[in-house]
């Protein structure tokens, strides 16, 4: 008697990289950890991850179970981590509304990102952290909120889209921590205020970071390694309006 099996896509993320790795490689320069994911896809419940074998107890039947890669980038992998992870942030939850806002970097500041990755994308952290925590001040008078972000660095349409997913709570502890202020249950903090105070704190950030020879331009953006030519840069992609978008979260906190 064949013993169940879960169903299988007709092709998987696997099986592309398995079929266009040497054409995948050669016509793209990763880095060696970009090379350790693509190659644990590829290897994922493979003979190469080694595996074990499952047994009917009425019959001689067999079967092998390869072993998954486990790295959180393949989309086999990461469902039950993604899983166990929301349980594990579901119990940090206050019990008070939460609000959905996500802050996006302009695509010109996008294109340096890719050069910088590990520091401008923990500037986006930074930055959108200090302006929750400004405007909430100034217009809740909240010394602190609560927020959980998650960094995406791609859109729907699989491009570089680097932008900031936060879960905050709707309101804070006042000044002396001693008692709960709430925003209202409709609206959070303006987005507009919201969007100038973010382009300012960031662009404060890798104003800093230029000064303190921190960043790398190559290919097209080497122009910008030049200190007036940074500033023009730096001038123009703060001087329009950065997209900060706030709503409720679709299912509640969780």
């Amino acid at each position: 008697m064949p013993l169940p099996t879960s169903r299988r896509p007709h092709l998987e993320v696997a099986d592309i990289c398995r079929g266009e790795a040497v054409t995948f490689l050669e016509d793209h320069r990763l880095s060696t950890e970009q090379r350790r994911v693509f190659a644990d896809l590829q290897a994922c419940r493979t003979a190469v991850m080694g595996g074990h074998v499952r047994a009917c107890n009425h019959c001689d039947h067999r079967e092998i179970s390869y072993n998954s890669c486990r790295n959180r980038h393949c989309p086999k992998c990461q469902a039950s981590a993604r899983a166990d992870w929301l349980l594990a942030r579901e119990a940090e939850l206050l019990p008070v509304p939460y609000f959905h806002l996500v802050f996006t970097l302009p695509a010109e500041i996008a294109a340096l990102a890719l050069q910088n990755k590990r520091l401008l994308y923990g500037m986006l952290f930074q930055a959108a952290s200090e302006t929750l925590s400004e405007v909430a001040a100034r217009k809740l008078g909240v010394a602190q909120l609560g927020i959980l972000a998650v960094l995406h660095t791609w859109g729907q349409n699989l491009m570089h889209h680097p932008h900031l997913h936060c879960v905050v709570s709707g309101g804070g502890l006042s000044q002396d921590a001693e008692r709960w202020i709430a925003s209202r249950e409709d609206y959070f903090l303006p987005v507009r205020l919201l969007s100038y105070v973010f382009r300012q704190q960031y662009g404060r950030l890798l104003r800093q970071a230029f000064e303190r020879g921190e960043l790398e331009f190559h290919g097209q953006l080497t122009p910008l390694s030049q200190p007036h030519a940074f500033r023009s840069f730096l001038a123009a992609a703060t001087g329009r309006d950065w997209v900060v978008f706030a709503k409720r979260p679709f299912a509640g906190s969780s």
